[in-house]
């Protein structure tokens, strides 16, 4: 019997960037339906907690959210139940890194609120206006933040992956957890985090084992969750690898995949 459902976001239930009311409603519908069955339903993305709530306030109270690709967990009260966060003077190398590409820019995601470099660009205003993200400029941010942070994110609008592979990568990934999430974002967080230890640390904490857990994803970071489900899906539309390592392939996010198979449940 299912007893837990996990869903990434952006690719999987809506597209890339949205924000609160893009979402197909009958998507509440059924988690209120699934909820009243005793079926628990977990929020799960790269985003912040607060970009997170304003998609699913209709139905808050009776989800969970794994917010900062693994980095917190928390309900839907705002209590943090569960964070992995880096230590300090790696989020500041990763920083000083990171500007050494000059085509990139950065998003640190803090306990109190997420960072950029300022508000004056194209990451700034794409978080705000789009994403509905609590961001702060900071343009010293190479000097450290004060603030707990879960992720340190590297963004370019289609070259990410391409613009770190040869020297980011190979520095840090011994050090930090490093994973692509779409063909804009590369995020770099604490080993101890990540999508899979976040389903794990909800697992242990609902008293729920893998067989009675259901995962969707469509990207790289979608992946490490796929192990601790009896069940995963990738949505039609999926990076490759994603597709191979998933279980079954749903209708695409355009289709609402998710919602078809949450119906048969």
């Amino acid at each position: 019997m299912i007893k837990l459902i996990i869903s990434d976001i952006d690719g999987t239930l809506v597209p890339d960037g949205s924000g609160a009311g893009v979402m197909n409603p009958e998507y509440f519908d059924v988690i209120r339906d699934l909820a009243a069955r005793g079926i628990t339903f977990v929020a799960c993305s790269g985003r912040q907690f607060v970009s997170m709530y304003k998609i699913f306030e209709p139905v808050a109270d009776k989800i969970y959210f794994i917010c900062e690709g693994g980095g917190f967990v928390s309900n839907g009260k705002r209590e943090v139940l569960h964070s992995a966060v880096l230590d300090p003077e790696d989020v500041r190398e990763l920083i000083q890194d990171a500007r050494q590409i000059p085509q990139l820019d950065i998003m640190v995601a803090g306990v109190k609120r997420s960072y950029c470099r300022s508000e004056d660009s194209e990451l700034y205003r794409w978080m705000v206006n789009d994403y509905g993200f609590d961001i702060e400029a900071l343009p010293d941010m190479d000097k450290g933040v004060d603030d707990d942070v879960a992720k340190v994110s590297l963004y370019h609008k289609n070259a990410v992956e391409a613009l770190t592979r040869d020297t980011f990568v190979p520095k840090w990934e011994k050090r930090v957890k490093t994973v692509l999430a779409g063909i804009q974002w590369l995020d770099c967080v604490s080993p101890e985090s990540g999508k899979g230890n976040a389903v794990a640390f909800l697992q242990k904490h609902l008293g729920v084992s893998k067989e009675e857990t259901i995962v969707f994803g469509d990207n790289q970071n979608d992946i490490e969750m796929f192990d601790y489900a009896g069940c995963s899906y990738a949505v039609n539309g999926a990076r490759e690898e994603v597709r191979q390592a998933a279980d079954e392939i749903c209708a695409p996010m355009e289709e609402d995949g998710v919602l078809q198979v949450l119906k048969n449940i």
